[in-house]
């Protein structure tokens, strides 16, 4: 259970922005298939690159890209501080060295994004044999 509800959360997100697309794009006004298809594809496409796309972020977090922005944000907040000794890194290898034990995963978003993408390149196909 504890390997399938990544999973299962990361769907129901995405499920709920198909729904969401759905009721803006009012698919019960569509006056025919070809109509239908066109915003089912668009919905879960917006799904499944959105999910995909912070699945990608993970990556590039977890490889360390955004270390040095992070730690330049840390330190411009310890200038506010009264007593600068407080500070809980004293430079960046430091703080690089603290982050590197705190990986996440990112491999389920990926694949739940290629799912909902696959769905939209299947609703975009019935789209054009329509």
């Amino acid at each position: 259970m504890k390997r399938v509800l990544p999973y299962l959360i990361t769907t129901l997100v995405g499920a709920a922005i198909v729904v969401t697309i759905i009721l803006a794009q009012r698919i019960w006004t569509a006056e025919d298939m070809t109509e239908i298809m066109r915003r089912l594809s668009d919905a879960f496409f917006v799904a499944g690159v959105c999910i995909g796309g912070v699945g990608l972020l993970v990556f590039a977090s977890n490889g360390g890209v955004f270390y040095m922005l992070t730690f330049g944000i840390i330190r411009l907040f310890d200038l506010f501080r009264r007593n600068i000794n407080e500070r809980k890194y004293k430079d960046f290898y430091e703080y690089k060295e603290s982050k590197k034990d705190k990986k996440h995963g990112f491999g389920f978003m990926l694949v739940v994004g290629l799912v909902f993408i696959a769905i939209a390149g299947a609703f975009l196909a019935a789209y054009y044999n329509v």
